[in-house]
């Protein structure tokens, strides 16, 4: 299943430019199998979900939010709980709260805003981080990657798409085609994603 992991629509996020609608109909003249709204601080209603996901079928859509910490910012998946969306989360308590409820989160294009990670993630790691992104920059690949072999996480290649152009440029290819967030998440953390650019 190609999907892509980390994508902002103007619904939910005031600095996307294109609609959730828009971005699907990307997604899928770009050849991807699914995506993952994942707003700033916003969850896609559960029930708006379903009603996407009936419209779109067979192509998938998943829900998960991106979690802005004080300086970093964190992607969830596979937990629909509106506490996600607080603007007081700091990383040591969502991460305990991530590992709590069977969710996966990820560092979303680290060294963006600054030249070293800000959150304790040698002690508590991610799931994953993203190597390639539109916002991750890629003179930083090699050591993005040797973070990743050293805590032995995975890497992952997303979007983080606020325009439709962007939609397709990175994106992962999981073993199974998930039909739901528990195997989605089962699959993403029992086996690395292929990483693929266009």
């Amino acid at each position: 299943m190609k999907i892509d992991l980390h994508v902002h629509c103007r619904e939910r996020s005031s600095c996307s430019h294109a609609s959730e609608i828009e971005l699907l109909n990307a997604a899928v003249r770009a050849g991807l199998d699914a995506l993952a709204f994942t707003d700033h601080d916003r969850l896609t209603p559960a029930a708006h979900l379903e009603a996407l996901n009936r419209q779109y079928a067979p192509f998938r859509i998943f829900g998960g939010v991106e979690v802005t910490l004080p300086e970093e910012h964190i992607v969830v998946l596979g937990i629909q709980n509106p506490a996600l969306e607080s603007l007081d989360w700091n990383y040591v308590p969502l991460w305990h709260y991530v590992r709590q409820q069977g969710g996966f989160m990820t560092l979303a294009h680290p060294f963006r805003f600054h030249n070293y990670i800000g959150v304790p993630i040698d002690r508590y790691p991610p799931d994953a981080i993203e190597v390639h992104s539109i916002n991750t920059a890629g003179s930083n690949e090699k050591r993005i990657r040797d973070l990743a072999t050293r805590l032995g996480i995975s890497l992952l290649c997303d979007s983080d798409a606020h325009t439709t152009g962007s939609i397709g440029r990175y994106f992962n290819q999981v073993a199974i085609d998930a039909a739901n967030d528990a195997e989605l998440i089962a699959s993403l953390k029992r086996d690395q994603p292929v990483l693929m650019k266009a």
